[in-house]
């Protein structure tokens, strides 16, 4: 009894304190970690973990004693996930991302009403939600940013130099804010503003572009996370191509510029490993936490597998080429079906179909044999073809030789016929010439009696 009273009185103290756990709403979701705050002092609590909704992280934050931020992220190709932000003496700074994949929530802290408070915890954004666009906002005086994503969308920004707003080519993401989708709205948010361009956080902009370039970055030396005891694993079975495809793989970063924490099987040393993937278009050998890597990778049984090609690998080496709908510019390959062979192309980041692959290896692999099946069966198809036409011409040379012969032998017993005949006439002829050149002796004729 005594042991259930205590039980319940630690649920209400948790209870308690998650309820007691305020967030400040006048900071912006849609900003990013300020890599220099990691430089400074700011660190992760623990590792990444996977969450079902915003909520969930936020309350893992409020039971954190040292969490100062709940970082929630959606990779492209991934669940949510929650990373815990402790700031420490220099605090964190948030910079202006409307196109990240990242929100960022700001805890509110005892002392956050003593700003001024030198060991006060607190976070300094760079550009708060609320901050207004005035004549005297920062955001207008800030430099023109393409970012690094390799997008091309028409944009606005002011120029302070000039009072002007100009177009620019704005790549996609990693915006300062002094981005625009029409003139009209520039002019109506910086019109009139002056002074000298700024450039973030007080640095030069040439050494922030520089910088890395989304929310969760690499920490030069990570703390080690504590690890989680060892649990007895089911031995399981797998076959040898999804063992190949989900264990023996290279890990891949992708071309994305995240850096996110992730493990892999390293086939070479039999364990597995920790890297940074950039958050999209990686491969199967990609986990969120070493426990899953060991469960799918260590333990099991690996069966031998057809070496038959799936149908739906048919299928999707059959597709024709999609460049997508995004505007990016990745070299890619794709299998031709015609030409039995794996070809380039330029892929735009976003959408297309199946037919698509990092590596020409990756794309023999997976479609070579249906080239060799589709070149079998072309070169069958050919070979009936040319059997047939060649039937076909031998009966038409045949039947014109037959033609020809039964002429021929017409003509000749025609001429034997006319030689016949003729010779016949020649006969007659002469004979008859023969008895008119025959002279008779007339008979004497009796004299007259006197």
């Amino acid at each position: 009894m005594f042991t259930l009273k205590f039980l319940l009185l630690c649920f209400l103290v948790q209870l308690g304190r998650a309820q007691t756990c305020d967030w400040d709403q006048s900071t912006d979701p849609n900003q990013s970690l300020d890599p220099d705050s990691l430089a400074a002092g700011a660190r992760y609590l623990g590792q990444t973990r996977e969450v079902r909704n915003q909520e969930s992280c936020r309350a893992a934050c409020c039971e954190e004693a040292g969490c100062d931020l709940a970082v929630i992220g959606q990779p492209a190709d991934g669940g949510m996930q929650c990373m815990l932000v402790s700031c420490g003496p220099a605090g964190c700074s948030l910079q202006q991302n409307s196109h990240s994949q990242f929100q960022v929530f700001r805890k509110k802290q005892q002392r956050q009403a003593e700003q001024e408070a030198p060991t006060g915890r607190h976070v300094v954004p760079l550009l708060e939600a609320g901050e207004p666009r005035g004549n005297n906002s920062d955001i207008c005086r800030l430099p023109q940013k393409t970012g690094p994503c390799r997008g091309a969308f028409s944009r606005f920004f002011y120029n302070v130099t000039d009072q002007t707003c100009t177009s620019f080519i704005y790549g996609g993401c990693q915006s300062n804010g002094n981005n625009f989708e029409s003139q009209e709205e520039c002019n109506n948010t910086c019109s009139g503003v002056t002074g000298k361009i700024r450039s973030l956080a007080g640095q030069p902009s040439e050494t922030r572009n520089r910088s890395v370039l989304l929310e969760e970055v690499q920490i030069s030396a990570p703390e080690p996370a504590p690890k989680a005891p060892r649990m007895a694993q089911l031995k399981s079975e797998i076959s040898a191509d999804q063992f190949a495809e989900l264990c023996e793989a290279e890990y891949e970063q992708g071309p994305c510029r995240a850096s996110i924490k992730r493990w892999y099987y390293n086939k070479e040393t039999g364990i597995c490993q920790t890297f940074y993937y950039g958050g999209c278009q990686g491969n199967k050998n990609n986990y969120m936490n070493e426990d899953k890597c060991k469960s799918t990778c260590t333990g099991v049984s690996v069966l031998p597998s057809s070496k038959k090609i799936p149908e739906d690998d048919a299928d999707r080496c059959s597709l024709s080429r999609q460049t997508g709908m995004c505007r990016g510019a990745f070299r890619m390959f794709y299998f031709d079906s015609d030409a039995a062979s794996c070809k380039t192309f330029i892929y735009g980041g976003c959408g297309g179909n199946d037919n698509r692959f990092e590596s020409e290896e990756d794309c023999m692999s997976a479609c070579g044999g249906a080239g060799r099946r589709n070149g079998h069966n072309e070169t069958r198809s050919r070979w009936t073809a040319a059997f047939f036409l060649f039937v076909t011409l031998a009966i038409i040379s045949a039947l014109l030789l037959a033609t020809l012969v039964i002429m021929t032998a017409r003509r000749r017993r025609q001429f034997r016929r006319y030689s016949s005949i003729s010779d016949k006439r020649g006969l007659i002829g002469s004979e008859l010439s023969s008895q008119d050149s025959l002279s008779v002796p007339e008979s004497p004729k009796p004299e007259p009696k006197a």
